[in-house]
């Protein structure tokens, strides 16, 4: 975990980037770009073979480590799939979860029937954000493919994190880049590196969607460049978009209309602690910036942290050392931090934010029907 000043996080991440320690890592970074550039390769030669399910699959994904908005996609897609009487189920991987089950269903579109711990944070997250659409979790994703049509005889089956997943095959495949982080043939891969794949897999996207695309000015020579790496996608804009601030406990010294109105009102003039464990807490603090707070300080914590007591103290401290009038966290730790706090007269608030395409809409709903076989 760390404590810094917001201003602060792009220098830090570029003093990590350039480490002595990342010099040392790149042997590796190589020999990791030669097993994906092989398998990758496999694969588009028909030697491996993606397993195909009766059904329409989209997978949304990534090329880099990190948070990319991946997650808050799916939620818009599914609600999208929702609102046209589509029948959806998610499929996730189930990052760190504790059950050994190969298949675990985390909701069937009615109730959670799994906990936080046998889930994972984001699937668990996913649950208990959206109604009527089942929360499956499993290594292999054909495998908790096949268990969704089984058991709710679905229509389309969305893949979280799915893009490096080939086993199983899909009908459109999506990435979630930010704005910001526009892939360079020259940028090393894991571990040296951010990036997941080699750059030229971009072509393998059938959608780009530009995340946090308020960050920046020169939005077209963005787009240009990823017109360039992927000449045959759909390049689109998105934002995320604060829905709604609520505290994590309730409060009876707090009026609850404080959190449901607008975010800005609520922050405007205060002074910030913004304690989250995700991939991009940069882009958490940006958010929180928007509303013209006093100073926001950042506790970040790992991605997908699991929380202890240990966590809370230092939660605690960092309130008082930052001088800070409330604490505000994301809907993906919500759920990792509300028995550690429950008797805490802190108070700490969610923030609740939605992702919203703002250039390509309809384009985007087109390439969502696309059916099983079609090119």
């Amino acid at each position: 975990m760390r404590l810094i000043h917001a201003r602060d996080l792009a220098s830090l991440q570029q003093r990590l980037l350039s480490s002595p320690i990342r010099l040392l890592l790149i042997p590796l970074s190589w020999l990791y770009r030669f097993i994906v550039s092989i398998r990758n390769r496999l694969y588009a030669i028909g030697v491996f073979k993606a397993r195909q399910l009766p059904c329409r699959v989209i997978s949304v994904g990534n090329i880099t480590v990190g948070g990319t908005g991946k997650t808050p996609a799916v939620i818009a897609i599914a609600k999208h799939l929702q609102q046209g009487d589509v029948r959806a189920a998610i499929l996730l991987r189930g990052y760190k979860r504790a059950s050994r089950k190969q298949v675990t269903i985390v909701s069937d579109g009615e109730r959670v029937c799994a906990t936080l711990k046998e889930s994972g944070d984001e699937a668990y997250m996913l649950a208990k954000q959206l109604s009527g659409i089942p929360i499956i979790v499993g290594r292999h994703r054909y495998q908790a493919g096949q268990v969704a049509l089984e058991r709710f005889d679905v229509d389309v089956l969305l893949l979280d994190d799915g893009f490096q997943h080939r086993r199983l095959a899909r009908d459109v495949d999506i990435l979630t880049v930010p704005v910001r982080s526009v892939p360079r043939d020259r940028e090393k891969l894991l571990p040296a590196g951010t990036l997941r794949e080699p750059v030229t897999a971009l072509r393998r996207a059938d959608v780009i969607l530009l995340t946090h695309t308020d960050a920046v000015d020169m939005l077209p020579d963005t787009k240009a460049a990823f017109q360039q790496l992927a000449p045959n996608a759909l390049i689109l804009e998105s934002v995320h978009h604060p829905i709604r601030l609520y505290p994590l406990v309730p409060k009876p010294s707090f009026e609850e209309t404080e959190f449901l109105h607008t975010a800005g009102k609520a922050l405007a003039g205060k002074r910030i602690l913004a304690v989250c464990g995700i991939g991009n807490p940069d882009a958490f603090v940006a958010t929180l910036r928007r509303y013209a707070p006093e100073h926001v300080s950042l506790l970040a914590f790992p991605d997908h942290h699991v929380y202890t007591k240990v966590d809370v103290a230092a939660i605690d401290t960092a309130f008082q050392t930052s001088r800070a009038d409330l604490i505000v966290t994301t809907q993906k730790d919500e759920q990792k931090l509300v028995d550690l706090v429950a008797d805490r007269e802190v108070v700490i608030a969610v923030l609740e934010i939605a992702l919203v395409i703002t250039e390509g809409v309809e384009k985007f709903q087109e390439a969502l029907k696309k059916e099983p076989g079609t090119s």
